[in-house]
């Protein structure tokens, strides 16, 4: 992680909680959407234009987790078998 960053802890849970309200909010507009089909059909663009966005947040930031959690895991392992 960046060393200009003074609170990583904080940091880590700020961006979690970006992430779960994201995707929190992209199930509130499925089903706003698959509860009344016809009243969204005047806002289909933006709709998917915002659900797009926000699973690209989502998706970035558990990809980008994932492959800087399996990164240092790797590199701890070639460590050892050296």
């Amino acid at each position: 992680m960046n060393e200009m960053i003074p609170d990583k802890i904080a940091y880590q849970t700020n961006k979690r909680r970006m992430a779960w309200t994201a995707l929190g909010m992209m199930i509130v507009s499925t089903a706003a959407v698959l509860l009344d089909p016809a009243r969204m059909a005047e806002a289909d663009a933006v709709l998917m234009m915002m659900y797009g966005s926000l699973s690209a947040l989502v998706g970035a930031y558990f990809g980008f987790s994932t492959a800087q959690t399996t990164k240092s895991t790797s590199t701890e392992t070639y460590k050892d078998d050296y």
